[in-house]
C-alpha cells in the first residue's frame, strides 16, 4: 500500500506540491513556535521537504514560471514606491537599506568562507535569515548557470532550500524580538517617542476630528437638511457658519426658493434657506439648534453619497501633507475614512505626507468625490480584470534582460532571470502609476500571483530538496544557525547606530525603517502595537521597497562571490 502511495507520488509530482501546498497554508497559521507563528512560506517548504524524502523530480518549468510570476509582482508593487523615493526626501532610507543589505552581504560571505559552507548553502543562509525568499530565485538562478556537473548542482539547490528552512524561523522571529528589546536597551520610551511625533506632524491618530483639518476621519457619514430660521446665522456666511459647529461639518448645498446652490465659503444666509449639511453623525447632533428645524433632505436635491478609493498620482498634490491638502477648495465637503501605503495604514493627521501611489478613501456627496478624484490621480474602482498582457510581456522582457552578460573587470555580470523580470516589474509598476489606464492587477489578483507564485516555487525547491536534506543538516545545520543568527542581528545593530547617532532619526522611524529592510512585516505589527501608533508605517515603506530589490540582487552576487 505504501508502495503504491510512493509510486503515485514519483509518477504525478503535482500530488506532492499540491500537497504541500495545502499542508503550509494550514499549518503556517495555526502553528507557533514560542508565541510565533512560523508563516506560509517556511511551513510549506518544511512540508515540501518532508513529503519530498519519496523522492520525485519536479518540471523546472513549473519552478521557473511560478518565481517569474512572483518575483514580477514584487517589482510591480513596490516601483512606483522605489522610484518616488529617490528624491531627497527619502535619501536617508536609502542609506538605511544600504547600509543594512552591504552588512547582511559582508557578514554572509565571510560566514560561509570561514564555515568552509559552499555556494548553496551559504546563499540560503543569506535568504533565510533576511526573511528574502526572491534571493533563493536569483541565486538557483545563478547556480544554474556554474559550469558544473548537474549533479553538483542538483546538490547545491538542496543545501540553499535546507539552508533557507533552517534560519527563515529566526530571521522572522529574531528581528520581532530584537525590534522589540531595542527601545528598552537603548532607554527609548515608544509611546512617548510617538507622542512627541504626532505632535511634531500636527495632531493625534486617535479618532479626534478636531486635529484633522479639512479631511477628516469618519467612521459614519452623515448628510441631513435644515431651515435656516436661528437669527444667529442670518447674514453670515458659510464659512462663518462652519465654523460655530462644535466639531467638523460642511455646508455641501443650500436651496433658496426654487434654486440649489452649490456651496462656497463667501455666500451669505438669508432667512428660509435650506442647508444640506455633511458630517460625522455626532458632529450633527446640535445643528438644529445651531442652524434650524431639520427637514427631509430629499427637499433639497436626492443626493447620492460615495464612497471612492482614489490612487494620488497628480504631482502637484503627492508631498503635501493632509493638512495642507485639507485647505485646498477640491476638499469642502470630502472626508478621509483611511490612507494606505502599500496595504498598510497610514496615521491621519495633518503632518502626514501623501507619496505618489499611496492610496486615500473619500466620502462624500458623490459629485464632490468624482471632482477630488480626477484631481488627485485615478480611481481604484472595484474589478476582477487584470491585464495579463502586461503580466506576461514584462515576464518576457524581464527574461530577455535577465540573459544579458556584461563583463567587468574581467567577470561575466549578469542580472539573471530573476533580477531581470524583478527589474521589469519595477518598471511596469512605474510606469502604471504614471499611465493608469494600462497595466491594472487588482489587489487579489496580486496576491494570487505573488503568494501562490511564491509558496509554489518554495514547495519545487523543498520537495527537490528532500532526499538530501537529512545530509545536509547533520553535516552544517548548527553552523548555519548559528550564522544565520549573526547575519540576522548585526545589520540591525548597524541600523541603529547609524540612525540614532549619524542621521539622528526619530527611533519610531527608524525601527519602522529597520522592520522594512529587513522584509519582516511581522515586526512592523509589533512595533505599532508597542508604541500604540501607526507611525512606524511611514518608515518602513520606501526601506521595504529599496531591500526588496537590493535583497534579491544579492543572491547572484553571493553564488558569484563564493
Amino acid at each position: 500500500m505504501l508502495h503504491d502511495i510512493t509510486d503515485i507520488m514519483r509518477a504525478n509530482p503535482e500530488i506532492v506540491l499540491f500537497l504541500a501546498l495545502a499542508i503550509g497554508y494550514f499549518v503556517g497559521k495555526r502553528l507557533k513556535i514560542f508565541g510565533f507563528s512560523l508563516g506560509s512560506t517556511a511551513s510549506i517548504l518544511l512540508a515540501a521537504i518532508v513529503i519530498g524524502q519519496v523522492g520525485i523530480t519536479v518540471p523546472p518549468l513549473v519552478k521557473n514560471i511560478a518565481f517569474a510570476l512572483f518575483i514580477f509582482t514584487v517589482g510591480y508593487k513596490v516601483g512606483p514606491q522605489f522610484f518616488g523615493s529617490l528624491k531627497k526626501q527619502g535619501m536617508n532610507y536609502l542609506w538605511l537599506t544600504l547600509a543594512v543589505a552591504i552588512t547582511a552581504l559582508a557578514t554572509t560571505i565571510l560566514i560561509g568562507k570561514m564555515a568552509h559552507l559552499d555556494k548553496g548553502t551559504t546563499a540560503g543562509m543569506f535568504a533565510g535569515s533576511m526573511t528574502t525568499s526572491a534571493a533563493l530565485g536569483t541565486s538557483g538562478d545563478a547556480i544554474k548557470h556554474l559550469v558544473i556537473s548537474t549533479e553538483v548542482k542538483n546538490t547545491l539547490d538542496s543545501n540553499m532550500a535546507v539552508a533557507y528552512a533552517i534560519t527563515y524561523i529566526f530571521g522572522t522571529a529574531g528581528t520581532i524580538v530584537l525590534i522589540k528589546i531595542a527601545p528598552t536597551l537603548l532607554k527609548i520610551d515608544l509611546k512617548t517617542e510617538a507622542k512627541n511625533l504626532e505632535e511634531k506632524m500636527g495632531g493625534s491618530s486617535s479618532d479626534d476630528e478636531d486635529s484633522q483639518g479639512e479631511f477628516s476621519w469618519t467612521s459614519r457619514l452623515d448628510m441631513r437638511a435644515y431651515t435656516a430660521l436661528n437669527g444667529a446665522i442670518i447674514g453670515k456666511t458659510i464659512s462663518q457658519v462652519e465654523a460655530l459647529f462644535p466639531a467638523r461639518a460642511v455646508i455641501d448645498k443650500i436651496k433658496r426658493g426654487a434654486q440649489v446652490i452649490e456651496s462656497t465659503p463667501e455666500i451669505i444666509i438669508s432667512r428660509e434657506d435650506i442647508l444640506l449639511v455633511l458630517g460625522p453623525t455626532a458632529n450633527l447632533v446640535n445643528a438644529a439648534e445651531l442652524i434650524g428645524p431639520e427637514v427631509d433632505r430629499a427637499v433639497v436635491i436626492d443626493v447620492a453619497g460615495e464612497i471612492m478609493d482614489v490612487c494620488v498620482l497628480n504631482k502637484d498634490f503627492a508631498g503635501k501633507t493632509l493638512g495642507e491638502l485639507g485647505k485646498l477648495k477640491l476638499a469642502h465637503g470630502i472626508f478621509l475614512r483611511k490612507a494606505t501605503r502599500q496595504g498598510h495604514e497610514l496615521p491621519i493627521m495633518p503632518g502626514t505626507v501623501i507619496h505618489k501611489c499611496d492610496i486615500l478613501q473619500l466620502v462624500g456627496a458623490k459629485d464632490g468625490v468624482e471632482k477630488a478624484v480626477s484631481f488627485l490621480g485615478y480611481a481604484e474602482r472595484p474589478t476582477t480584470v487584470t491585464d495579463l498582457v502586461t503580466v506576461a510581456v514584462g515576464c518576457i522582457l524581464g527574461t530577455l534582460l535577465g540573459l544579458i552578460v556584461v563583463p567587468v573587470f574581467g567577470i561575466p555580470v549578469t542580472l539573471g532571470t530573476g533580477g531581470g523580470v524583478l527589474v521589469a516589474g519595477l518598471l511596469c509598476g512605474w510606469l502604471r502609476s504614471m499611465h493608469p489606464t494600462f497595466g491594472q492587477i487588482p489587489g487579489g489578483a496580486q496576491w494570487i500571483l505573488g503568494d501562490l507564485g511564491l509558496n509554489l516555487f518554495v514547495a519545487c525547491v523543498g520537495a527537490s530538496a528532500g532526499p538530501q536534506a537529512l545530509s545536509a543538516i547533520k553535516t552544517t545545520g548548527l553552523s548555519v544557525f548559528l550564522g544565520g543568527i549573526v547575519i540576522t542581528t548585526l545589520p540591525i545593530v548597524v541600523l541603529l547606530f547609524l540612525g540614532l547617532k549619524i542621521l539622528k532619526m526619530n527611533p519610531i522611524l527608524l525601527l519602522g525603517a529597520g522592520t522594512g529592510s529587513h522584509n519582516c512585516t511581522a515586526s512592523l505589527n509589533a512595533i505599532i502595537e508597542a508604541s500604540g501608533s501607526p507611525l512606524a508605517v511611514l518608515g518602513y515603506a520606501a526601506p521595504y521597497a529599496f531591500a526588496n530589490v537590493l535583497l534579491t540582487v544579492w543572491g547572484t552576487l553571493i553564488v558569484s562571490m563564493m
